[in-house]
């Protein structure tokens, strides 16, 4: 989304598609906005009828220098051994020198086997050359004194590239819900059976056969009975899969993405989009393309039926609006067509539990409108209010069905996080009446829900300035304050809060320097992605779990032809293995990962 200014800003950078101050307000309002079925169009208001890591163990392999030491050893023995053999050997003999005293032999052959008794006397001088190898265990015990001389040989080299901040993935399941790993992991087979079974295979074949059937059948019929567990899923790759271990550049399309990722070009702003059978769209794809999300057009069969994917427009004076590229299951192109036209500035969005898009115009006077990719219909909603707005993004809380709660942003100095709780559900739900407040911090811990909007409005310009992208997870929320660089979590049962600089903590190749735009959870919740709205290298990235270290998906080549552009439109197939982004002033990507596995 566009920033509105750039008073406060902790992080200079280029503002683009945000200049929707002065004329787009004034110019916004002399016109009515008309909602654009295919093509016919119709006036919009609420009445209107339908239309249809890379873990640097530095890898200093310490080398353990072994230190010659002239200090004498314990106790002295009661007599000197006459004279030192020759040459000491380094292996034994399998007897022993055959001696009839315990003194030992002064032959000037080497014994191969230790002498009788060891000596406790000092020896008048060390022995002929220290070992140069480190011993096989430590010293009894350390001592504080330096080395005499420094090792010979320097560590060994230190990986290809160094981590930007050195990172614990410790808690790299935790996020997995209903996972519980061992404590660490080790190369070597445990003694017995672990509690549950693994789903992952080994990495090289275990040292002792195991129970489970082989992949391929053998020549001889087995004796042993067959298992009760059943045979597990196909199998997943033996490493986790981690964003922005390296960059693969791909000049063409002015991005570098994280090895692992294949991308794609789905459609260019001014290109008609090119569809799977070899045709083209009617229409060019729109420009000033924004936030967007994937509508299954089978919800009981989500992943069978074809989906749509649903996208803003953020041009101004009644340019903008909504549009959608419809896919197969198999995410093949099968048409683009408009949505919603005659709005302005459609910046952000979300999803509503009846698989309805709800669009935000960000300007004085938006408002937010309900978009049905089957109906082919749009309604202006009660989400705004009668005041309306420069509104952002959409997320609700449907714990009760019949009553869900939607919150809404706005991107302005003062813009207060909006609650709406709905009096029903489905479509009409959010043209009916409903209950609204507005969200005030107290302090640096705590906050309410208020029916005074000015007093709201105060407590966002102290606490969370120009709120963008919004999520709502297990009793949380999670937006974003763009000015303040903040990641803001409600928690909605103990009306208590916390506050997380985003990018601060960061892994890989790649860095999250500019504001925090849009946001967007993956499947199983180890993930939050975040688009990115300005600088010189937009990019997404990859926010994991509890442990807040980010990552990078792909970002604009440094200076180069998206040099203070903005990323936009994540989302996902209804089967989690497309991810879909763009950049405003350009172009929609699709990406995959390269194993062929969903995204997290």
């Amino acid at each position: 989304g566009g920033d509105g200014g750039n008073d406060g800003v902790l992080f200079s950078s280029d503002d683009v598609g945000d200049n929707n101050g002065g004329v787009q307000d004034t110019a916004a309002n002399q016109f009515v906005p008309q909602v654009t079925v295919g093509d016919m169009a119709m006036l919009a208001s609420p009445d209107a009828p339908e239309t249809v890591a890379a873990t640097t163990t530095s890898t200093t392999t310490t080398t353990s220098t072994t230190a010659t030491t002239t200090k004498p050893t314990g106790d002295p023995s009661a007599s000197p051994t006459p004279e030192p053999s020759i040459s000491p050997s380094n292996t034994p003999t399998a007897t022993p020198t055959a001696t009839s005293s315990n003194v030992p032999s002064s032959s000037s052959d080497p014994t191969t086997y230790p002498t009788g008794s060891p000596s406790t006397n000092p020896t008048s001088y060390p022995s002929a050359s220290p070992s140069k190898e480190p011993t096989s265990v430590p010293s009894d015990s350390p001592t504080d004194e330096p080395t005499a001389t420094p090792t010979e040989t320097p560590s060994a080299s230190p990986s290809t590239k160094p981590t930007n901040r050195p990172i614990d993935f410790s808690l790299w399941t935790q996020a997995t819900f209903g996972i519980e790993p061992s404590a660490s992991p080790t190369r070597e087979p445990t003694s017995s059976p672990t509690r549950r079974p693994t789903r992952r295979p080994t990495r090289k074949p275990t040292r002792n056969p195991t129970s489970e059937p082989t992949r391929d059948p053998t020549s001889e019929p087995t004796t042993s009975e067959p298992t009760l567990s059943p045979i597990t899923a196909s199998p997943t790759p033996y490493e986790p899969f981690f964003f922005g271990d390296s960059f693969t550049t791909h000049r063409d399309l002015g991005i570098e993405v994280s090895t692992g990722l294949s991308v794609r070009v789905i459609a260019e702003q001014g290109q008609r989009v090119p569809y799977a059978d070899g045709d083209r769209s009617s229409k060019s794809y729109h420009t000033m393309t924004d936030a967007a999300g994937i509508i299954p057009l089978d919800p009981q069969n989500p992943t069978e039926g074809g989906y749509a994917y649903v996208v803003n427009s953020e041009e101004e004076d009644g340019d903008g609006g909504v549009y959608a590229i419809y896919f197969d299951k198999d995410g093949n192109v099968l048409e683009y067509k408009s949505l919603l036209t005659g709005t302005t500035d459609n910046c952000g969005g979300g999803l509503t539990p009846w698989n309805t898009w709800v669009s935000c115009e960000e300007y004085s006077e938006g408002q937010c409108w309900e978009v049905d990719p089957y109906r082919n219909a749009a309604r202006v909603t009660k989400l705004g209010g009668k005041r309306g707005g420069r509104y952002e993004s959409v997320a609700v809380d449907d714990t009760n069905p019949d009553e869900p709660v939607f919150f809404t942003t706005e991107d302005d100095d003062d813009g207060c996080l909006r609650r709406f709780a709905a009096r029903g559900s489905g479509w009409g739900a959010l043209q009916s009446d409903g209950d609204t407040s507005f969200l005030n911090i107290l302090d640096k811990r705590n906050f309410e829900w208020t029916d005074d909007e000015d007093e709201a409005r105060e407590s966002a310009a102290e606490y969370y300035r120009n709120s963008e992208g919004i999520q709502y997870h297990e009793g949380k929320l999670y937006f974003m304050a763009k000015k303040d660089f903040k990641l803001i979590i409600l928690d909605l049962e103990e009306m208590t809060y916390e506050v997380e600089i985003t990018g601060r903590k960061f892994y890989g190749e790649g860095s999250f320097s500019a504001q925090p735009d849009q946001n967007l959870f993956g499947p199983s919740r180890k993930y939050i992605y975040f688009t990115e709205d300005g600088g010189d290298s937009p990019g997404v990235y990859a926010r994991y779990g509890k442990d807040g270290t980010f990552f990078t998906m792909f970002q604009a080549i440094r200076g180069g032809v998206y040099d203070g552009d903005e990323t936009v439109g994540i989302a996902l197939s209804p089967d989690n293995t497309k991810f879909y982004a763009g950049i405003q002033k350009g172009v929609i990507f699709e990406f995959r990962r390269e194993d062929g596995l969903p995204f997290e």
